[in-house]
């Protein structure tokens, strides 16, 4: 029982230190705490006692430090004075203390404030004495979090400290992606030593050029991958189990790791801590979520110390997931020969067009939950059970950025897409704001005029790019969803009016984490190598095996959970609970977007299964902006070209919507109408409308001509011939103009007599065309008709007849 943390301790923050010593004392105190040396220390429940040791020359109440002078100055050759110091904290705003200084006031001393920074920074280098007067209670028996490794066998180890180097190698720093703010903040002799292992001359330099000098040596990735050989193969493959996992992570985390690879005993592990450290490869931090670039999570301002790799190692050492290699020409006697399904660059921008040009116009029905007219869906669950502890379950409400099952099943009528990808697509298209949702005012979805020309224009290969950072970025829940295909349900607990206990957008912001951790690890894996996938889950479930549900971990109780149908929650501590519910959650993501976006090609069973994937040479293009040539230049027939392109018996064309066959889009997109999906191809119809409105724009026809010559076939009887001449002849006749006689045209004076006869005769029956709102074109019959009903209410009309009097 001498090892538990009283929950005073345990609940310390710096800032309680400033109010306890005051500004200025804490601020000397964390000074002494980083430069001098505290020996003797030890913890009896509340009561931590220690040594403080300071130069002779030091003043206790003003911190001077000239970095010049400290340079030449051996700390051998300097003599020291000793402070012996114990403070006894009793609850959060009272304490004791004593110290040989010999300060008395309300207020800490500054050799207590650095006993206490020490005890925030190594709870561990703190010897405990047992205090049998003093049992702890129950809030108080709780797991420290220090990175002292436990064993498997549950009790604590007993690691020997070493005096000095144990001390300095486990400062914390505060995080900072810049290293040389890092390097500032440790010891003069830390540097030093850092220094030397990267082969510096370390005489005559203060601590600002010694940090600058091993920050230049840092970013040569030669001198890195020079310091990095010397360490042991445990040291090495920790450091790249670090480097893969995002360079940032917790006590708990760095120990899972060590565990998990099988690095070595706890004692090995401490050991490996310090070489990396020695050689400024790994630094213990402590970061809030904005210095990460993370949300809060909870009521936690700070997030545990953990330990960081500064991106320039990282960068350096290029550490590369392990693969296992996989034949796809072998054929396996339990799934057979694999089908190879190859993802074609820049087919999803295709593929987007067709599902917008299916979209656009298309009604939404007052009962879909897209429509304006739909009341708001509330935030409830169909409650399933309860827990053993009486809190109530319930399944997690669906995504309401997918659409709807009506919705779906309509595009499949016209698209051969499957129901993962239209969501997807709809997903992505709403994101990039080329589909709007409808208005209250107008229920018909809309697509943006200019569509094909942002997804299949001249630069298409930076708009690939843009959607794909738009999406890895976007909040959704759309792959997390898709584990309900697996007989997989995702429960939420629930209060006693079942209502959810998430927050809004917490199942989406996990999904997009998740998401975001599986790309930045295929950043580091091979291209043009097939993979096992296997293989690939095994070693993601050893590094990671929390990535989708890494924010419940956090929490005192889970928010949600996933549970088979049959009502067995999963752990994912567990592999083969991590194999029914994130493996297939990967299995989704490469099969899915990853291979519909070109990242990948996969292999599959003859059940659907995947058996391997590999990087195609886009996934350079998206995942670190380095464009191949191949992908720029593919190679296309002929045939499959004209093929492209059909006529149909009603006059309609259908194109393929593909990004090098945009030259012919084009021409349609500016002298055709867009009339939707036909055949899983785009459809356009001309029409003397359209054709003379891009002729007003000062477009061209010539090109259209020859493409339509090339393609078509011009025989008279055919209706590829059919529509050529009918639109030559629009053509020719576009600037003409023409006389029309033999017509009867009537003529008032003014709109209020048009608005009386429309309404007390039968002019709307004869209108063939409006010339101006007080001249019409009626039918021939329609003189005499309107004479009778005018003459039958008492008005006689004035009828010019060009056979009695001539033309006007």
């Amino acid at each position: 029982m001498e090892n538990i943390v009283p929950g005073v301790l345990q609940r310390l923050r710096p800032a309680d230190i400033i109010r306890m010593a005051g500004l200025a004392a804490a601020s000397l105190g964390q000074e002494y705490n980083r430069t001098s040396t505290i020996r003797g220390t030890q913890r009896q429940g509340a009561l931590l006692r220690g040594v403080v040791e300071l130069p002779q020359g030091a003043d206790t109440l003003v911190l001077a430090f000239d970095e010049d002078e400290a340079s030449t100055q051996e700390p051998a050759a300097t003599s020291l004075r000793s402070y012996e110091i114990e403070v006894e904290l009793t609850n959060s705003t009272s304490w004791r203390s004593s110290c040989s200084c010999g300060g008395q006031g309300a207020l800490l001393c500054a050799h207590g404030a650095a006993l206490l920074y020490r005890w925030l920074a190594q709870p561990q280098v703190f010897e405990s004495l047992a205090d049998p007067t003093t049992p702890p209670t129950a809030s108080e028996i709780r797991p420290l979090r220090v990175p002292t490794p436990v064993p498997s066998n549950g009790k604590a180890a007993k690691i020997p400290v070493a005096p000095n180097s144990e001390q300095s190698a486990n400062v914390v720093v505060r995080y900072s992606a810049d290293l040389s703010t890092i390097l500032a903040q440790i010891s003069l002799g830390e540097l030093r030593g850092v220094a030397r292992e990267y082969e510096l001359v370390t005489n005559g330099l203060s601590r600002q050029q010694l940090a600058e000098a091993v920050v230049e040596a840092m970013r040569q990735p030669e001198v890195v991958r020079r310091v990095a050989s010397t360490l042991e193969k445990a040291q090495r493959q920790l450091l790249a189990a670090l480097a893969l996992t995002g360079g940032m992570v917790s006590d708990d985390e760095l120990r899972g790791l060590f565990d998990r690879f099988s690095l070595g005993k706890p004692p090995q592990l401490q050991r490996a801590l310090l070489a990396l450290q020695g050689k400024a490869l790994l630094f213990r931090v402590n970061a809030s979520p904005a210095d990460i670039g993370t949300r809060p999570t909870g009521n936690n301002t700070l997030l545990d110390i953990g330990w960081f790799v500064p991106t320039e190692i990282r960068s350096a050492l290029r550490v590369s997931i392990p693969t296992t290699a996989f034949d796809v020409s072998k054929d396996d006697e339990r799934s057979g020969l694999p089908q190879v399904q190859f993802a074609w660059p820049y087919q999803v921008l295709s593929n987007l067009l067709l599902v917008a040009r299916a979209l656009d116009g298309l009604k939404i029905e007052p009962a879909d939950p897209w429509s304006p007219l739909h009341p708001p869906d509330l935030p409830t669950a169909i409650t399933t059970g309860t827990l053993p502890s009486g809190e109530h379950v319930g399944l997690a409400p669906l995504p309401p950025d997918l659409p709807s099952e009506t919705l779906v099943e309509t595009l499949q009528q016209t698209l051969p897409f499957t129901r993962h990808f239209l969501n997807f697509a709809v997903q992505v298209l709403l994101l990039a704001g080329l589909l709007q949702k409808p208005q209250r005012q107008d229920l018909h979805l809309r697509v943006l005029p200019d569509a094909a020309q942002l997804l299949l224009g001249s630069v298409h290969a930076n708009v690939l790019q843009d959607l794909f950072k738009l999406w890895l970025q976007s909040s959704s829940m759309g792959e997390l969803s898709t584990l309900r295909d697996e007989g997989l349900r995702i429960l939420c607990r629930m209060t006693p009016l079942n209502v959810p206990v998430l927050r809004a957008g917490e199942l989406a912001e996990e999904n997009t984490e998740a998401r975001q951790i599986l790309l930045a690890l295929l950043a580091q894996a091979p291209a043009q190598q097939w993979m096992q996938f296997a293989a690939f889950g095994r070693f993601v479930s050893r590094l990671n095996p929390l990535f989708l549900q890494r924010r419940q971990r956090l929490l005192p109780t889970p928010h949600w959970w996933l549970e088979t149908d049959g009502g067995k929650p999963l752990k994912p501590t567990l592999l083969g609970d991590w194999q029914r519910a994130e493996l297939l959650y990967i299995e989704h993501l490469l099969k899915g977007p990853l291979y519909w976006w070109g990242l990948c090609d996969v292999a599959l069973s003859t059940q659907g299964r995947l058996l391997a994937f590999r990087l195609t040479d886009l996934s350079a293009w998206l995942l670190h902006e380095r464009l191949p040539l191949s992908v720029e230049q593919p190679v296309h027939s002929e045939e499959s070209t004209v093929a492209a392109l059909s006529v149909q018996e009603d006059g309609q064309i259908l194109l393929a919507s593909t990004a090098y066959n945009w030259p012919n889009i084009q021409l349609l997109e500016q002298f055709a109408e867009s009339v939707g999906v036909r055949e899983g191809r785009l459809c356009y119809r001309f029409t003397p409308q359209i054709l003379s409105q891009a002729l007003s724009k000062g477009q061209r026809a010539t090109r259209l001509l020859e493409m339509l010559r090339i393609y078509l076939d011009p025989s008279p009887g055919e209706p590829g011939g059919q529509l050529l001449a009918r639109i030559e002849q629009w053509l020719a006749s576009y600037g003409h103009i023409r006389l029309y006689t033999g017509v009867t045209m009537l003529e008032t004076a003014d709109l209020a007599v048009m608005r009386e006869l429309s309404a007390t005769t039968s002019l709307d029956e004869q209108i063939i065309r409006p010339i101006h709102p007080t001249l019409l074109v009626l039918k021939k019959a329609a003189n005499e008709r309107l004479s009778e009903e005018l003459k039958r209410r008492d008005h006689s009309p004035l009828i010019h007849d060009e056979e009695v009097y001539g033309p006007e």
